[in-house]
């Protein structure tokens, strides 16, 4: 379509990526175009490297109360993220736009009510509001066809709408998948009977990653985001988050250090392979027969074990974004691919999973098929994910 100019953004915890996206048909699919726009936060002169978020407790207990206080740091903090955001489509637009722009964003945390906001943040600043704040600076900046920004998605959700929309996505041509993507932070999504199921609506029966621990001190984010990887090796190594990233020692290099044998790699990369296959076993078995007992950030919170999917299976499980350039690179496959499928297939046979769901995870041989478990194609899958889902809600309205 000529006459309207589609861009998907995906705004992490320290950069904000922006594309054009374009539409194909019959079937209708979405290709991301480049050039891919990458600005970092840390760019503006309102970032605040030392910045801290909120504690976790106190952000989550804000939100329930509907009474989110966003502090002078997190504002001075969220103008960075607004000046990164701007200079981004900046980049991508140019000036004198005549055509309908339509932007879709997906950002990490909980939204607000309507939102049009972010209420709840584990790696940056509460933005309560946030999408007005960018349309009053982007209409400032001479950009008078925006179309209205109807809402910021969760990025996992939109992880999920690009690899089920994109043209070369990992959940096309199945029914049922399970996406997790590790960037700063983790996020994950679910297809189920054809269609992107967001977490937020199986809010009774399954958590995010994120929000789970994966034993009594670590949670999931800790032990499999990229952060998180990172800082376990600096424990190890006794190096700093700066001596790391000085040393550009990222999860990729930590892998690289444990391939040449280096100990603190190998405990970490050991370590990772664990907790993802334990995740993944335990979506596995929520979807086959209600969630086992599980470890929440909440404490308070329990999961219902009915739910109208139950008996259901994973035709495949998509790893995306820095895991899945790991999980594809061959030279890592003993360190994370082969660690991963034996454990989970070990854990589902001896499991009390029905026989008929275990003949659909494993081979004759009770192993784990090969190909359960892919990496992504779309190593942007939220930006254009961000714009399917402001293209298909422009068309409705």
């Amino acid at each position: 379509m000529d006459d309207i100019i589609l861009i998907g953004i995906d705004g992490g915890a320290s950069k904000v990526l922006v594309h054009k996206v374009n539409i194909l048909t019959n079937p209708m699919r979405f290709v991301a175009l480049k050039p891919f726009i990458e600005v970092t936060y840390d760019a503006s002169e309102f970032y605040n490297q030392k910045f801290k978020p909120i504690a976790l407790t106190r952000q989550l207990k804000e939100n329930k109360s509907g009474s989110i206080e966003q502090t002078k740091t997190e504002a001075s903090q969220e103008q960075a993220i607004l000046d990164s955001f701007k200079k981004a489509i900046r980049t991508i637009l140019g000036e004198n736009v005549a055509d309908d722009v339509i932007i879709g964003i997906g950002l990490p945390g909980l939204k607000t009510a309507k939102k049009g906001g972010i209420s709840v943040m584990a790696n940056g600043p509460r933005m309560p509001k946030f999408l007005t704040n960018l349309e009053k600076a982007l209409k400032s900046e001479g950009y008078k066809t925006l179309s209205p920004i109807h809402a910021i998605g969760s990025d996992a959700d939109y992880c999920g709408l690009g690899e089920r929309w994109g043209d070369d996505g990992g959940m096309r041509g199945v029914k049922s998948a399970y996406y997790f993507g590790v960037g700063t932070g983790i996020a994950d999504s679910m297809l189920l009977n054809g269609e992107i199921v967001p977490f937020d609506n199986c809010k009774p029966w399954i958590a995010k990653a994120w929000e789970m621990m994966a034993n009594e001190e670590e949670s999931y984010e800790n032990l499999l985001s990229a952060k998180g990887i990172q800082n376990c090796y600096g424990k190890l190594a006794g190096m700093s988050q700066e001596e790391l990233a000085n040393a550009e020692i990222y999860p990729w290099q930590i892998y690289e250090r444990a391939l040449a044998g280096e100990e603190d790699a190998v405990a970490i990369v050991t370590q990772t392979a664990q907790a993802l296959s334990e995740l993944f076993y335990h979506r596995i078995y929520t979807l086959a027969l209600g969630s086992p007992e599980a470890i929440l950030l909440e404490q308070d919170r329990t999961l219902e074990t009915e739910h109208e999917y139950l008996g259901q299976v994973f035709e495949r499980i998509v790893v995306g974004q820095r895991l899945g350039d790991i999980w594809e690179f061959k030279n890592f496959a003993p360190l994370l691919l082969d660690p991963v499928n034996e454990k989970l297939g070990r854990m589902i046979h001896g499991s009390d999973l029905p026989a008929e769901i275990k003949a659909l995870y494993l081979t004759k041989t009770n192993r784990l098929r090969d190909d359960l478990i892919v990496h992504s194609e779309l190593r942007h899958a939220p930006a254009l994910g961000a714009a399917v889902d402001a293209y298909l809600e422009w068309i409705e309205q």
